[in-house]
């Protein structure tokens, strides 16, 4: 059989970047973790149908395990994401695979809107870092109609959809998914990233994490919408531990945006004064008629002083444990109502128009939206459209 003489250097950078060690690669093949170190150490060479499946199983392409070094691989997105005990981290296969078919989507909607001369939506950047987070907020809460259509919601989710809707309205691309595309296996982590954006004025896109739960959801939003509004896109923690360090602190400036939007302090100060009830206690009645975590409304209170830091740390601890929602490494439900959900209902509208208009080939609207070409009929039929 054909020996395939991989670079070894390069089959261990690939395995770092999947996370798959030697165990997981001899489950693979069968064999014993002593005989894939072989193949790490040169000591032994794969077949070359054996080196095909390593690199199937690492995630890079074939050709890449016979470059004399491991190739650069740069994020086409900013990383605002805080690095961990001062180390960077270095973003997963499953990260990188999410922002590669999110832009390859944002692509052709920005193609969509240029070719039906359509004028770039001007609230992308309409704001700085340096701008006062009050003003951003209120002209995202403006622009979104927030309080008349989103805010007066009964449960969460319905909160998180309206929200989500009113975004999509404005011509954002909203994405929720927490899985890599349709790989129920390839369950997205939120302790790598809770959301990105991409601040194009002409194709805006927002992707969230839904991994997490839905007050976790429903922040990310808001925050991702503060980068948009600021025009500075990324990839994000959303972590509600982080507060400015310096002038030039774009998340931490997006936390504030996100937390006035969501749990304007003028309305939070007031209740605050007037409780009668055990802080814990109040704490969750606000957060559920706010439809945010107690978390949040802890942050606010953090940062505007009226609790200190160990106060906030102690219900910080308390919630955490809450904010990942069980059970997501399978998408679940019905597939025509989660497709748009995962793909952005403004975007799934787009393309099936663009296919009816015979402008776009099915085979092509196929593999932007992870649906079979015989099934998009009943997509666009679940979705009412055509």
């Amino acid at each position: 059989m054909t020996s395939a003489h991989i670079n070894t250097n390069v089959l261990r950078w690939a395995m770092e970047r999947a996370g798959v060690g030697n165990a997981e690669l001899g489950t693979v093949f069968k064999k014993t973790p002593e005989a894939i170190a072989a193949w790490l150490d040169g000591t032994a060479v794969p077949t070359f149908k054996q080196a095909q499946r390593l690199a199937k199983r690492v995630r890079v392409p074939f050709g890449y395990l016979f470059l004399e070094v491991p190739p650069l691989e740069e994020l086409p997105l900013t990383d605002f994401r805080r690095p961990y005990g001062g180390v960077r981290r270095e973003p997963s296969v499953d990260l990188r695979d999410v922002i590669s078919d999110v832009l390859r989507k944002q692509d052709w909607y920005r193609d969509f809107r240029l070719e039906r001369e359509e004028e770039a939506l001007p609230f992308v950047g309409r704001f700085t870092i340096e701008s006062s987070v009050a003003d951003v907020a209120a002209d995202i809460k403006e622009s979104l109609v927030f309080e008349a259509e989103v805010r007066w919601r009964p449960q969460a989710s319905q909160f998180l959809r309206a929200f989500v809707r009113q975004v999509e309205a404005l011509g954002v691309l909203v994405m929720r998914n927490g899985i890599v595309r349709q790989a129920t296996n390839r369950a997205l982590d939120v302790d790598e990233f809770r959301g990105f954006s991409i601040a194009d004025p002409m194709a805006p896109v927002i992707f969230i994490n839904n991994a997490d739960s839905n007050a976790a959801q429903v922040f990310t939003l808001a925050h991702e919408l503060a980068h948009v509004w600021i025009g500075r896109g990324g990839i994000s923690d959303a972590d509600l531990t982080l507060f400015r360090e310096g002038a030039d602190d774009v998340e931490a400036f997006c936390n504030e945006v996100a937390g006035e939007l969501l749990l304007p302090w003028v309305r939070l100060d007031a209740r605050w004064r007037d409780r009668t009830a055990p802080a814990a206690d109040w704490m969750a009645d606000v957060a559920r008629d706010f439809h945010v975590s107690t978390v949040m409304v802890a942050r606010q209170l953090w940062l505007h002083e009226a609790i200190d830091r160990e106060q906030f740390f102690q219900f910080y601890e308390a919630e955490k444990a809450n904010w990942v929602t069980k059970g997501t490494k399978s998408s679940g439900g019905n597939f025509y109502l989660s497709a748009p959900i995962r793909n952005s209902r403004l975007l799934t509208e787009a393309i099936l128009e663009s296919v009816s208009a015979a402008e776009t080939s099915i085979r092509e609207a196929s593999r932007l939206l992870g649906v079979k070409p015989a099934n998009l009929s009943k997509l666009e039929e679940s979705m009412g459209v055509g």
